[in-house]
């Protein structure tokens, strides 16, 4: 039996390794590294090249510790499919036309048939409007919408939940 799929967003990746004095911040850090410590191995997880590249971007601290453990996880292709859905992702208002990366990681998660997109961006991704417009946008295309989940939302099995997902 195969462990359920999840794509990790960038700011996971950047979550893990936060080490500054900003409390919520801080709690983000812990309960991201709490799923990754107890929950990442029932878990299949993957990036991409745009998780990468966003990591690439600016300069901040443990930015070289975040490529390295970016770099360490499987990567999705940015497919042909996949640009074709972000743009009707902006197109569709489902992400805002001003965050096409953001629409970006939702559209390779998406035609990538992942069960769970990991991010801790609730302004655009992880949100109950957000969740709802891409299971309509997905619906007319024929594809299954990853749900889209935080840390804290994700079903953990330490927990009891069924990770596994039931369409």
């Amino acid at each position: 039996m195969h462990k359920p799929t999840v794509y990790l967003d960038t700011t996971i990746i950047s979550a893990y390794l936060y080490d500054g004095g900003d409390v919520a911040s801080q709690a983000r850090r812990l309960k991201t590294r709490e799923w990754w410590d107890r929950e990442r191995k029932h878990f299949s997880v993957w990036a991409s090249g745009v998780t990468e590249q966003e990591l690439r971007a600016g300069e901040f601290r443990r930015q070289d510790d975040c490529l390295t453990t970016v770099r360490r996880l499987r990567y999705l292709a940015t497919t042909r499919d996949c640009q074709v859905l972000k743009d009707a992702l902006l197109d569709e208002g489902v992400v805002p036309a001003t965050k096409p990366l953001d629409a970006l990681h939702m559209a390779i998660a998406t035609a990538h048939g992942m069960d769970y997109l990991l991010t801790w961006n609730y302004a655009h991704l992880a949100n109950p409007v957000a969740q709802r417009r891409l299971e309509t946008l997905c619906a007319m295309r024929s594809l299954r919408a990853p749900l889209l989940v935080s840390p804290e939302s994700i079903p953990s099995v330490r927990m009891g939940q069924d990770i596994r997902r039931r369409d």
